[in-house]
């Protein structure tokens, strides 16, 4: 009998996610084809966390690291359905049917200026609706249906805009965590 895995709760969520480590772990994982031998993890990690490269890293930098992602990061990753680890061969690598952690550690939000489209869009109505109540020469010709349908087109179309970015934004399976 295959046992299903319980689908994460945004606590434990949070809680995997509080280590800049395992967050970078999932990071370079996420960039890989292939699985890759958490050697090569923790140096890339190392070199990540000491601001330098591979090359320049300290036998003790390289342990440091190593050590903790052996012990700690990924088990924590693995029992939480994120990576498929292998302590055996040294091989680990992102779940293809991982619970999705982007929304949870991504530094772009999408929603954030979208009031300010739908601002822009009730200001420039306003200024319409006024300029046709004061009298503007070319707004005051035009019949208050016609206005109206302007009004209410211009907000659908703010609307629509806003709901496909969000699908285009929620199809899209960039992991961005801020280049460590």
């Amino acid at each position: 009998m295959v046992e299903e895995e319980p689908e994460l709760s945004r606590d434990r969520m949070f809680d995997i996610l509080s280590s800049s480590r395992r967050r970078y772990t999932l990071y370079y994982l996420r960039q890989q084809q292939e699985p890759v031998q958490l050697t090569d993890l923790a140096e890339e990690l190392a070199a990540w966390e000491n601001e330098t490269t591979v090359e320049e890293l300290s036998s003790q930098a390289r342990k440091r690291v190593y050590v903790s992602l052996y012990q700690t990061h990924a088990p924590k990753l693995q029992e939480a359905g994120l990576i498929t680890y292998n302590a055996d061969t040294g091989e680990i690598a992102i779940r293809e049917d991982a619970p999705k952690v982007e929304p949870f550690i991504s530094n772009s939000d999408g929603e954030s200026n979208w009031y300010r489209y739908y601002a822009a869009v009730a200001l420039l109505n306003a200024l319409l609706l006024l300029g046709t109540v004061i009298g503007v020469p070319l707004l005051s010709s035009v019949s208050p249906i016609v206005i109206g349908l302007i009004v209410i087109s211009s907000f659908l179309v703010l609307s629509v805009a806003h709901a496909v970015a969000k699908r285009r934004n929620n199809d899209d399976k960039s992991f961005d965590i801020g280049e460590p």
